[in-house]
């Protein structure tokens, strides 16, 4: 299987950049230069988390916390992201360089040897009308929150979306219609920059816009992510979005996430991995915003539980509240609380009385300036 797996991205890749080099020398050859329009921008988030789980993570700073990239440290105020992008576009290329630093680039990137302070730097041409190839590093194309917190109505990601792959490396060719938008990538890995084995992954990406209401995207990954000298195991990750805005004030988004990974221990079967939210944000004023959201996870091998895929093995529900100010378009001050509470048999908290606990409550408040 991973034989054909490396022959099929090799004959991918191949094909990619024979259409690209192909449709481009075309293409080119009838347009007038242009100058591009070259931009720059920077983004602050800071934050005060604060949780009831004081349980004590290893390697890590004091008061760190569990499944939470974001306010990632607990009882002190700290800094999410600090970043600075550049971007080149012109009608026929263009380019984008994110330089980050911050409590969201050290604990959800995987650790490097290289690229420790990249969060995207990746470049395109045009091929042919709305058809694009770019390659290099990206943010993911999968999930329904973004990467960053001015992006999204919570700080605090939900289980869906701590799970997904926040970026990756490879190339890109997409179709970028007003209608339907669509993407094929050859990829390193799930969730990675520097590849871990010799294998490729392919990911895929279909959106459907057929009116300012609605929006319905499907996307996934599928590849070995084991890393090199472990017995390969195929992943295939999907995710599917649906927005709705019935109002101009009222918007509500759902997620499902599908996750599939052989199990070499257990002759091959599969481990499933299943997560979900449902989330609405409502506008009281233009620039005041309450939300909540309800998410689910079920991360198990059956029905044994104890054979977790993507992190460890669990089972649980989360609720989410958060009251959003935005002072100027360009900033925003939030607060929000989240109560977890899993299965019984899955303790992964510490309370107070240093006893281990399957609940947490939660908390952060963060204010973000972007220009």
């Amino acid at each position: 299987m991973t034989q054909l797996q490396q022959f099929c991205s090799r004959i991918l890749c191949v094909a990619l950049v024979s259409i690209a080099f192909t449709a481009y020398t075309g293409f080119a050859q009838d347009k007038k230069p242009t100058p591009p329009v070259i931009t720059f921008s920077g983004y602050v988030d800071t934050y005060y988390a604060f949780d009831n789980d004081i349980t004590a993570l290893p390697n890590q700073p004091a008061g760190a916390r569990q499944f939470s990239f974001l306010g990632y440290v607990r009882n002190q105020f700290n800094l999410n992201t600090a970043q600075l992008t550049g971007t080149v576009v012109h009608d026929d290329y263009r380019a984008a360089l994110t330089i980050a630093y911050g409590d969201l680039r050290n604990s959800a990137y995987v650790p490097l040897t290289r690229f420790n302070t990249l969060q995207q730097a990746n470049g395109g041409f045009r091929l042919v009308d709305k058809l694009w190839i770019d390659g290099g590093f990206f943010m993911t194309h999968i999930g329904g929150e973004s990467l960053l917190p001015k992006d999204n109505w919570f700080t605090l990601y939900s289980f869906a979306t701590t799970n997904e792959p926040f970026y990756q490396a490879g190339v890109r060719l997409s179709y970028e219609g007003s209608l339907v938008q669509a993407q094929l990538h050859l990829l390193n890995g799930y969730g990675i920059f520097e590849d871990n084995n010799d294998s490729k992954s392919i990911g895929w990406f279909l959106g459907f816009t057929p009116s300012s209401q609605f929006t319905a995207l499907i996307s996934g990954i599928a590849g070995n992510e084991q890393p090199a000298g472990s017995p390969a195991a195929t992943r295939i990750y999907n995710d599917l979005v649906l927005t709705y805005q019935p109002t101009d004030a009222l918007t509500i988004r759902a997620e499902a996430d599908l996750g599939l990974e052989e199990i070499p221990t257990l002759n091959r079967q599969y481990g499933s991995y299943l997560a979900s939210f449902i989330a609405l944000r409502y506008a009281i004023i233009s620039n005041v915003f309450v939300s909540g959201r309800f998410e689910y996870v079920a991360n198990a091998n059956g029905s044994n539980g104890d054979i977790g895929i993507i992190t460890s093995a669990l089972r649980g529900t989360g609720y989410s509240a958060s009251v959003e100010y935005r002072p100027i378009a360009n900033s925003y001050i939030r607060a929000e609380v989240r109560a977890l509470q899993f299965d019984n048999q899955y303790t992964l908290f510490t309370d107070a009385s240093n006893r281990p606990t399957s609940s947490r409550l939660e908390g952060v408040v963060s204010l973000g300036v972007w220009f």
